[in-house]
């Protein structure tokens, strides 16, 4: 029997066999060519050679006050490397310590601590530079225009008052935006809550609103508008390998420079799928952390028959369990579902209302795409951490092994077409046009 293998935590491979009687569809294993060159390098050559906009050293010429808005701790952007590297540019061009500010575009998630920050950043920046977590709840936030799906927007005062404006982020297959990065700095990053709220509910189920898409996509052309109206003029994202290692920089115009790297995250990334299976089985590697996890079992669901069974290989779990507020989140889900996740989500995107008010508004968004998920689909998680009780909570079976997931599913499934993702959290599907499915 043939031996197939899924990434496990820290990137080592769990083998294992499939039943005589099930055939592999796809096995979407990632290719792997890492670069050369120092991030340092990447980082350099990229703002000296940005896309789609004039050179750094132009466009900081004359500028007093220069505010640079990274992301948080949910993404795996080299926030230290590409902050160092961007300084050091700006000491080039005349720019002084005291004219820059940090600005960390939280969203709607938690603020990070001063040692959070010293730990991310090193210390040597986080004395000399000034580091603010934005609030999407601050009355001092300042309105910059109205958008039709969000409405008023208001954003953090350091970036509406800056001379010039950099997002650093991560280029990634993102749900709803199709690539994580770029504009999404302004939105959700420095936007005010309830301009999120209504963007994301008005537009998280819409047509077009899917994982790998930007063409025709509305939640993410309200991005690109919300970034217009910011004056974003500068991004500096990181693109990824199949081991989530940096594998280029791109900088440049918001839309321009995001667009070209969300070009090479699909070269790198993506795998293309003709046929849903009956049973797909997914690594949910790179994520370890509870509400992350959630990620791979969207991606592996998109290649799965509606009434098919998805597999989660998920075997440690950041704090050895789900976290509560997530068990929680579900528990309540449930209790109002009346046995029907599908409906319950529309009633609340169609009200506008999530389901859990005092969550962030990805959490929902998370949150009621696993709902829909599974609508569609049975989810069997395989975790050494979690038990069978936090599966259930999570309205999926579970099994200790993988050996047990195959076996429990080959019972009902003897005969299966099998989609194997052995780095699902990484894996973007590109699919067949009658693959695509709408909710």
């Amino acid at each position: 029997m043939k031996d197939y293998f899924l990434t496990g935590h820290g990137g080592g491979k769990v083998f294992f066999q499939l039943p005589e009687a099930w055939q592999v569809a796809n096995n979407a294993v990632l290719t792997l060519e890492k670069t050369e060159k120092s991030i340092y390098e990447l980082i350099s050559e990229s703002i000296a050679n940005p896309v789609g906009t004039l050179p750094l050293a132009d466009l900081v010429k004359g500028k007093d006050r220069i505010v640079v808005i990274v992301d948080d701790l949910t993404r795996p952007t080299p926030k230290k490397a590409i902050l160092t590297c961007l300084v050091d540019h700006l000491h080039e061009y005349g720019v002084r310590n005291a004219q820059i500010d940090v600005l960390i575009g939280l969203g709607t998630h938690r603020p990070l601590t001063q040692s959070e920050i010293e730990d991310t950043f090193g210390r040597q920046l986080s004395e000399e530079i000034r580091f603010i977590n934005h609030d999407c709840h601050s009355r001092d936030l300042v309105s910059i225009g109205t958008l039709r799906f969000g409405g008023n927007l208001r954003v953090h005062p350091l970036a509406a008052k800056a001379d010039l404006r950099i997002a650093v982020g991560s280029i990634l297959p993102h749900p709803f935006a199709g690539f994580g990065g770029g504009a999404k700095l302004v939105l959700p990053g420095i936007a005010d809550y309830e301009f999120i709220r209504e963007h994301h509910m008005a537009l998280m189920t819409a047509q077009g609103v899917e994982l790998g898409n930007t063409i025709e996509n509305p939640f993410y052309h309200e991005i690109l508008e919300a970034a217009r109206l910011a004056k974003l003029e500068f991004i500096i994202n990181a693109v990824y390998d199949a081991r989530e290692e940096v594998k280029a920089i791109v900088a440049g115009h918001f839309e321009t420079a995001h667009e070209m790297g969300s070009r090479m995250c699909a070269k790198e990334l993506g795998v293309h799928f003709d046929r849903a299976a009956d049973v797909t089985i997914c690594s949910a590697f790179p994520y370890t952390e509870g509400p992350q996890i959630l990620k791979p079992v969207g991606i592996a669901t998109r290649v799965t028959k509606k009434g098919g069974t998805v597999i989660i290989y998920a075997p440690e779990i950041k704090g050895g369990r789900f976290p509560a507020p997530l068990l929680e989140a579900f528990d309540r889900a449930f209790s109002i579902s009346r046995g029907d996740t599908r409906q319950l989500v529309f009633d609340h995107v169609r009200d506008g209302i999530p389901i859990v008010p005092d969550a962030p508004m990805d959490f929902n968004a998370a949150l009621n795409t696993a709902l829909l998920f599974l609508s569609r689909v049975r989810i069997l998680l395989v975790s050494k951490d979690a038990d069978e009780k936090q599966a259930t909570r999570l309205g999926f079976g579970y099994a200790g092994s993988l050996e047990e997931a195959i076996a429990q599913v080959s019972k009902d499934i003897p005969r299966a077409a099998v989609n194997i993702l052995p780095s699902g959290g990484l894996t973007l599907p590109l699919v067949a046009e009658e693959m695509r499915f709408t909710w």
